[in-house]
């Protein structure tokens, strides 16, 4: 019996639950309010906004935020049969492990939206140098979470592909999400600088597609060529966004999406 057998994770539920279900995990340092965005996007749909280990409804199982299996395993655990499961940035390590897991067949189409199954650059994948992933580590001691949060997010809000009202968006999000467990953060970047899941990334046998942003510094569209392996991947670059294309370009990026919807089996 495995540690998460029985136990599933919090999300927030949007939309008619007769219809197809979307599930959405998050990223690192943001929870399922960050999310809200793609219920509009998703408007047809069933929406789940999932929070992840240790972040919102699912702060009881920060346990388990130390292991991309485990993770992989609640997801599984959380989603029903005929769900498009979609991960934005980090999330993708755990969400692409589930794909290629789910034995039961519970997923139908996998995408991705500026993840990538190894954040850290080698000689043949672009990515960044792990060493600034571990210096960062330094900022989320005891007692210096919300303020290294709060700047992090601030820095986000910076970016010239964003408007007024979708800053406000980011910063009124990071207010609800609420203090995150030091430990929790940690682990999400220790995860960042050293996990590799191109193995079962480009082992997942059901329709993919993988969105990136242009302007994106963490997850470059560089990768795009590289993640492109017919006849279960494909690649879609929004070249006026950066790390967060939902809100930069939601209108493309739902065209996109709805175009691999349809056009998939």
């Amino acid at each position: 019996m495995r540690s998460t057998d029985n136990l599933t994770l919090g999300f927030q539920s949007f939309g008619d639950p007769q219809k197809q279900t979307v599930a959405i995990v998050h990223g690192w340092a943001t929870d399922s309010h960050f999310l809200l965005p793609f219920v509009e996007i998703f408007k047809d749909y069933h929406v789940m906004l999932i929070d992840m280990p240790g972040y919102g409804m699912s702060e009881h199982l920060k346990q388990f935020s130390i292991s991309i299996r485990q993770q992989a395993n609640l997801i599984l655990n959380t989603i029903p049969k005929h769900t498009i499961l979609v991960s934005w940035s980090l999330g993708t390590l755990a969400a692409s492990v589930a794909c290629y897991n789910d034995l039961d067949k519970k997923v139908d189409k996998f995408i991705s939206i500026c993840g990538t199954p190894r954040f850290p650059c080698d000689p043949n994948w672009p990515g960044f140098d792990y060493r600034y992933v571990l210096k960062s580590l330094q900022l989320f001691d005891e007692g210096r979470n919300t303020r290294s949060l709060k700047l992090f997010f601030k820095m986000q809000t910076q970016s010239h592909t964003l408007t007024k009202e979708q800053n406000d968006f980011l910063m009124d999000s990071y207010e609800k999400m609420g203090e995150v467990d030091t430990l929790v953060l940690r682990n999400g970047l220790m995860k960042m600088a050293y996990s590799d899941k191109r193995e079962p990334f480009f082992g997942i046998k059901v329709p993919c597609l993988h969105v990136f942003g242009g302007k994106d510094r963490l997850v470059k569209a560089e990768l795009a060529p590289l993640m492109i392996n017919p006849p279960y991947h494909i690649c879609s670059v929004l070249e006026n966004s950066a790390h967060m294309p939902f809100l930069s370009e939601p209108e493309t990026l739902k065209k996109i999406i709805d175009l691999f919807i349809k056009n998939s089996n």
